[in-house]
C-alpha cells in the first residue's frame, strides 16, 4: 500500500471541525516539507487500517498526551497513511508509524476482551 487520502468527518466532530480541517489542509499541503524537520511526537506501534464508521488506527500508541504509553487506542479518522516514509495523519494529530499488524490481530482482541481494550 502506498499513500492514501480520505475525506469522511463524523458527527462528534463537527463543533471543531473548522479548525482541525484547517490545521489538517495545512499539514497535507505541507507534507512534503515534513521527513525532514522533527517527526511526530506520537508513535503508533503494532497498528493496522481498520474502520470504525470512518477509517482508522488500532495500536499501541507511545507519547499521546492522552493515552498511556502502550495501551491499545483507535485513533480518530484516517485522512492520510505513507507507509514507506512511516506517516499517519488523522483528524486529530500525525502518527509516526511503528511495527504493522495484520487487522486481525486486533480483531482477536477485541473478540477476547471486549471493547474496552480501546482506549479512544
Amino acid at each position: 500500500m502506498n499513500s492514501f487520502l480520505l475525506f469522511q468527518p463524523s458527527d462528534s466532530h463537527r463543533s471543531s471541525l473548522p479548525e482541525q480541517l484547517r490545521r489538517l489542509a495545512d499539514d497535507l499541503e505541507n507534507i512534503e516539507q515534513r521527513p525532514g524537520r522533527t517527526g511526530p511526537s506520537v508513535t503508533i506501534s503494532d497498528w493496522a487500517v481498520m474502520e470504525r464508521s470512518v477509517p482508522c488506527l488500532v495500536g499501541r500508541t507511545i507519547g499521546h498526551p492522552a493515552i498511556t504509553d502502550y495501551r491499545a487506542a483507535c485513533t480518530t479518522e484516517l485522512f492520510y497513511l505513507d507507509e514507506e516514509r512511516g506517516l499517519a495523519r488523522t483528524m486529530s494529530r500525525w502518527y509516526r508509524l511503528g511495527t504493522r499488524v495484520d487487522p486481525e490481530y486486533w480483531e482477536e482482541r477485541l473478540r477476547e476482551n471486549g471493547p474496552s481494550e480501546y482506549s479512544h
